[in-house]
């Protein structure tokens, strides 16, 4: 290994115009987001040609499985930020010691992953209350995903550390190729071919697991050899407590946000389904479509993390903040015309869908409520990811919580079934919770409490027993 060969760095982060880097680093992230779509879809698409007990293990399959995600979501949130950090600062040796970290960390939560694999599929699925026919299918799906996990939890770390350090271009190039590998792969193992196994719906996984594993490899070849901005190398292969100990407790708060918005989810959908099919399939739609534009936000608010915590790290906390502010303005320019084509051209919209009258009458509705709070959703959004890049993800976890479970399910269940308001008092719970997320996130960030968590993180790193530069 070659420890005098370049280092490929993105100065325009820390200097420059902060309206190119935000974009620079934000449009490749959009266009990850939508082929990570894409993937889902291909998934669903193959695996439906096997009839309904398929697609219901695969549903059922995909909620268990944010078990896995919550993890892999909360190590890549502590390494983005950590490696952002240490890159800002041109500490570049322990940027690749976060690095380290992260396989330390996967490797760890692969091998609880792998025994849940092994032993607890069943009894998981029985718990989510999958029917009897359902459970062997689903089972196999599970345990090629759970055994298997190091290869998602090193392709997420890689990935978002890559991303912390500025380059987003590579990342994407792994995710497309990958993508494009598992929806080859996908009809070879879910239906056989020559001397590929049919597997069923336990195909569909194995197709991830060997994309997501070459894609680790190409990844690993890159930063051992190629023209990199982080790098593998001797010197930086050493366990470090301080930095695992930090890592860890970014990536709790973020994987808790996450459970906290399932569980949200979980009780909303619960009353959703109590008025009915047409309600569920109109709710389906249009959260659908909401959380096409969500995804843009995504990309902005992981290019707003990045800028933000390199320029914490360079010192430049005004720069930081006027980043947040910046992402914020581009990402309400996007949703305000998206909400007043949802307000006018909601009938038409869900028509394209579904032309169930029921389901139309109802999806519009939803849609136009969404219309109206999406700006509110974005500054909730934007920030709340944007703060990531300064290791703050404890005021957007509580926030979620409070907002999501203190107003969005109290209300949504008062409005629909106290006042008698049906779908349109769940629709109010959902516009109130955004409403407050929104405001709340827009205050904290305008008072710099996230900078003072920086500072604290900060501050033990450099207490720490870090290697020398």
């Amino acid at each position: 290994m070659n420890n005098t060969r370049l280092r490929k760095i993105n100065n325009n982060i820390i200097g420059g115009d902060l309206r190119s880097s935000l974009w620079k680093l934000a449009m490749p992230m959009m266009a990850g987001a939508v082929f990570q779509d894409l993937f889902t879809l291909a998934d669903l698409f193959f695996v439906g040609r096997l009839g309904h007990i398929a697609v219901a293990a695969l549903s059922i399959s995909g909620v268990i499985i944010t078990v896995i995600m919550m993890a892999a979501i909360g190590i890549s949130a502590g390494t983005t930020a950590l490696v952002a950090h240490f890159i800002g600062k041109k500490d570049y040796i322990n940027a690749d010691n976060v690095l380290f970290q992260t396989v330390i960390i996967s490797i760890i939560s692969s091998v609880g992953m792998a025994l849940i694999g092994f032993f607890c599929t069943s009894g998981l699925l029985r718990l989510f209350g999958a029917a009897p026919e359902i459970i062997p299918v689903a089972s196999g799906y599970l345990k090629i995903a759970f055994i298997w996990s190091i290869f998602i939890f090193l392709f997420i770390g890689f990935n978002q550390a890559l991303r912390g350090s500025g380059d987003v271009i590579f990342p994407l190039k792994v995710l497309i190729f990958a993508n494009i590998l598992n929806i080859i792969l996908d009809p070879l193992f879910i239906f056989g071919f020559g001397f590929f196994p049919g597997m069923g719906v336990a195909g569909s996984a194995a197709a991830t697991v060997i994309s997501r594993s070459v894609g680790v490899i190409i990844i690993i070849r890159h930063l051992l050899v190629g023209h990199s901005s982080l790098h593998f190398h001797r010197s930086t292969f050493k366990i470090n407590f301080v930095v695992i100990g930090r890592m860890l407790k970014i990536g709790f708060f973020a994987s808790f946000e996450v459970l906290l918005r399932q569980l949200s989810l979980l009780l909303l959908l619960r009353l959703v389904t109590s008025f009915g099919a047409a309600s569920l399939a109109a709710y389906g739609i249009a959260i659908r479509l909401r959380m096409t534009v969500m995804m843009l936000g995504f990309g902005i608010g992981s290019a707003c993390s990045i800028v933000i915590g390199q320029n914490l790290g360079a010192s430049r906390p005004d720069r930081a903040r006027q980043s947040g502010q910046k992402a914020l303005k581009y990402y309400e320019f996007i949703v305000i015309p998206l909400a007043v084509l949802f307000f006018i051209f909601s009938p038409q919209i869900i028509g394209v869908f579904n032309n169930h009258p029921e389901v139309i009458k109802i999806g519009s509705s939803f849609l136009r409520f969404i219309a109206i709070t999406l700006p509110f959703l974005a500054s909730a959004l934007i920030l709340s990811i944007g703060i990531r890049g300064a290791g703050d993800t404890i005021a957007p976890a509580v926030m979620t919580g409070v907002v999501h479970l203190g107003v969005r399910i109290p209300v949504a269940y008062i409005m629909a079934l106290a006042f008698g308001l049906g779908t349109n008092g769940i629709w109010l719970g959902i516009n109130a919770s955004d409403i407050c997320q929104g405001l709340a996130m827009l205050y904290y960030f305008k008072r710099g409490y996230w900078q003072r968590r920086y500072h604290k993180h900060r501050a033990i790193l450099e207490q720490g027993n870090l290697i020398a530069a």
